[in-house]
């Protein structure tokens, strides 16, 4: 019984794992953006609140499922000789396909921050990212502007 905890458990970490996204630190560029030339604006930060950033998943649940089956077909092999075999597969996809759902959802949420930026000519902007760095209110920023996103910098 030990055994198939362990196999469910473990199953259900690597699943979870397989849909883990990089939410784009401002600090880390991607390979597009390198080697192009971006715009850099003066700003000074308004204000600043705690967000939760999260990423929409595949919707599909293949890696639940996938999980799943192979929880269950080794959970078949590992306990049991008659019936109880099939208890022990049906227990074990159920387990795996449910931890390995809840440890993607976690993944998929990452701390981030709002920045509400007031733009030398006035103008108001907001940008969303995640919370590398560090910002208050009053603060003068950088904003840079690349082929793929907006960052907010010191």
């Amino acid at each position: 019984m030990i055994r198939i905890i362990t196999l469910v458990v473990l199953f259900s970490m690597l699943a979870g794992c397989a849909g883990y996204t990089d939410f784009g630190s401002p600090d880390v560029y991607q390979r597009a953006d390198a080697q192009h030339a971006g715009s850099l604006e003066e700003a000074t930060v308004v204000r600043v609140r705690r967000v939760t950033i999260q990423t929409l998943g595949d919707g599909s649940g293949a890696t639940s499922l996938i999980t799943a089956g192979v929880s269950a077909f080794l959970g078949s092999r590992v306990i049991g000789n008659g019936s109880g075999r099939y208890v022990a597969a049906a227990v074990a996809g159920a387990g795996s396909g449910f931890i390995a759902q809840h440890i993607s959802a976690a993944l998929s949420r990452t701390a981030g921050l709002e920045i509400v930026l007031r733009k030398a000519n006035g103008a108001m902007l907001v940008v969303t990212q995640p919370d590398d760095q560090l910002f208050s209110p009053g603060d003068s920023v950088l904003l840079v502007d690349t082929n793929s996103c907006l960052r907010v910098t010191h």
